[in-house]
């Protein structure tokens, strides 16, 4: 399209249904996987409700049996023992609890799957180990960059790692790691990627917080989308959707408000 000098006449009809819209749906592998895990929840949910239970393999194995790790339960490698439960391998300062106005100075992109996020060597992930990106610092901006990392991991090889370490325990986990395992969607095609553009900080605590994630397209526009993240058993994780969903549903956004990547 950028090759050609003829004048190109603006399509008819809604966006929605115009021909760059339907490409860019095809955006990052990692968001289109989570997206359709949720078709299929609430597809079934919608359309036997009575057949669940009866339907369902009580022999199946279990997804996350013997996966094990620094933040798995029951702590099986020992490492457990640092200051507020944290490994020992895992250490950050923790005593930025300002909310962040600009992204840090020790901000580095680094290339996750086919993704570039951000990460910092002080706020996290400290660790990379088993596929996984770990140890966050316990501050706004550490849960930030959890928000934007943990999710992308879910697309690759070891999402089974990362759903069983770096998600909430809980229902919602429970149909994110059935659906996954049934769709088992693990790569990441980006023929038309977008790129994370920004942040906002909905909410913060010391034990939760929500992050705002602002993607810009290729073209043109953004999207923004929220994730909810809860401290536990020593590092922040990713709290689904009651659909199973790491993301909050994708709308339409503009810039102002949040806290640009790069500006």
């Amino acid at each position: 399209m950028f090759g050609s000098r003829r004048k190109q006449v603006p399509p008819d009809g809604p966006f929605y249904k115009q021909r760059a819209w339907i490409n860019s749906a095809a955006f990052l592998g990692f968001l289109v996987t989570m997206s359709l895990l949720a078709l299929l929840t609430s597809g079934t949910d919608d359309q036997g409700a009575d057949t669940t239970a009866d339907s369902r393999d009580t022999s199946a194995p279990d997804p996350l049996a013997g996966v094990s790790g620094p933040l798995s339960p029951g702590d099986p490698q020992h490492l457990r023992h640092g200051p507020d439960g944290r490994p020992e391998n895992c250490r950050t300062d923790d005593r930025d609890t300002s909310r962040p106005t600009a992204e840090p100075a020790d901000m580095r992109w680094k290339k996750l799957g086919a993704i570039m996020v951000p990460s910092s060597p002080s706020a996290g992930p400290l660790r990379a180990e088993a596929g996984m990106w770990w140890c966050f610092a316990r501050t706004p901006m550490g849960a930030v960059l959890a928000a934007h990392i943990i999710p992308v991991q879910m697309s690759g090889a070891a999402w089974r790692t990362v759903a069983e370490q770096q998600l909430v325990p809980g229902e919602p986990r429970d149909k994110f790691v059935a659906d996954k395992a049934t769709t088992d969607q693990t790569s990441q095609e980006n023929s038309a990627i977008e790129r994370f553009a920004g942040f906002s900080l909905s909410s913060y605590s010391r034990d939760t917080a929500t992050v705002r994630l602002l993607i810009a397209s290729p073209v043109g526009g953004y999207l923004s989308m929220s994730v909810s993240v809860r401290w536990r058993d020593g590092d922040w994780k990713v709290m689904p959707q009651d659909d199973g969903a790491p993301y909050s549903p994708a709308k339409q956004a503009a810039p102002s408000g949040f806290v640009m990547w790069g500006g």
